[in-house]
């Protein structure tokens, strides 16, 4: 660390806290592409894994590794050292948000004030990236969250075609689509013991039909738009996420959309949220991923920009 400061002295040094690269999606891996410009800046990028971290005497520590090219993926050897040695972090851990990941926000809360977290890990834990939209619940479309089984029927039966979610996961895992009369309490119980993370609690939301026409992403920075996608799911399918198949298109962003994003940048920069990622299927607000937010290929792809470039800028103005 030291003689690296010494050779590039207005470098910044950047942690990654990520899951093992052999388990990254490398068509939609937003890190990746947020390393490849920093490091073509001459700016340090280590490498931190969950299994690496620890807290000694109240300080966190990690098994850290410098990287030092993407393509192909190289890091240096591995060091032990205190993670307030660096001036950033980046917890990119995808979804589930399971136990392992709760006891990993406590003991990031050890962090000094000074190191800047891009996003602030307290909000990570604090906000579920499914129920967060609904502090904005005229936003949002009919949607029930619940642990009671014979609660989710009726909903059924009040909306007749619905949509299950979990709440902990991500990419269009564990969402099913179900219909009146198609599902009892026994099979809702069912499926949600079949989920990755299984829990009491799952959403039901009103089934959108204008899900056909796409499922926007709207990649914010300090609440700023800077990039957009529309995703169109495969023929037959309503799932339209990138990681299960759908086709990414060039768009705009409507009057509701910007509208929307002007009542939740407030709050998403109060809270420490740097990366968000929101999803708007036709006029409602579906989603606001902040644990991981992906889709800047995709996005710099149809908008013909390096979006990535962007979002560099704004973490260097902020540490500046």
């Amino acid at each position: 660390m030291d003689n690296y400061t010494r050779i590039n002295p207005k470098a910044y040094r950047f942690l990654f806290l990520m899951d093992p690269y052999a388990s990254l999606n490398l068509e939609t891996e937003t890190s990746l592409a947020l390393i490849t410009e920093l490091l073509g800046r001459g700016h340090g990028v280590y490498w931190l894994e969950e299994s690496g971290v620890f807290l000694a005497d109240g300080v966190p520590h990690g098994k850290i590794s410098e990287v030092t090219q993407v393509q192909p993926f190289i890091t240096g050897p591995v060091i032990t050292l205190p993670l307030e040695d660096f001036d950033a972090l980046l917890l990119r851990k995808d979804p589930p948000f399971d136990l392992k990941y709760l006891h990993l926000t406590l003991m990031l809360d050890q962090l000094p004030a000074r190191m800047l977290q891009f996003n602030s890990v307290r909000a990570l834990r604090d906000f579920n990236e499914k129920l967060l939209p609904l502090r904005w619940p005229d936003l949002t479309p009919e949607t029930l969250v619940t642990a009671n089984s014979n609660l989710v029927l009726e909903f059924i039966e009040k909306h007749n075609t619905v949509i299950l979610k979990p709440l902990d996961d991500c990419s269009g895992r564990g969402i099913l689509r179900v219909q009146h009369g198609e599902i009892t309490a026994c099979q809702i119980e069912s499926y949600k013991q079949s989920l990755a993370t299984p829990s009491p609690y799952i959403m039901a939301q009103r089934f959108l039909t204008e899900v056909a026409l796409g499922d926007k992403r709207i990649f914010l920075v300090a609440g700023e738009p800077v990039g957009w996608v529309n995703r169109i799911p495969q023929s037959g399918s309503f799932l339209a996420n990138i990681h299960q198949g759908a086709r990414c298109e060039a768009t705009t962003l409507t009057e509701f959309e910007s509208t929307a994003i002007e009542r939740i940048a407030p709050f998403l920069r109060q809270q420490g949220i740097f990366f968000a990622g929101l999803d708007f299927i036709g006029s409602y607000l579906t989603e606001i991923n902040i644990t991981s937010p992906s889709a800047i290929r995709q996005i710099s792809q149809v908008m013909n920009q390096k979006i990535e470039v962007k979002l560099v800028d704004r973490m260097l103005e902020r540490l500046a």
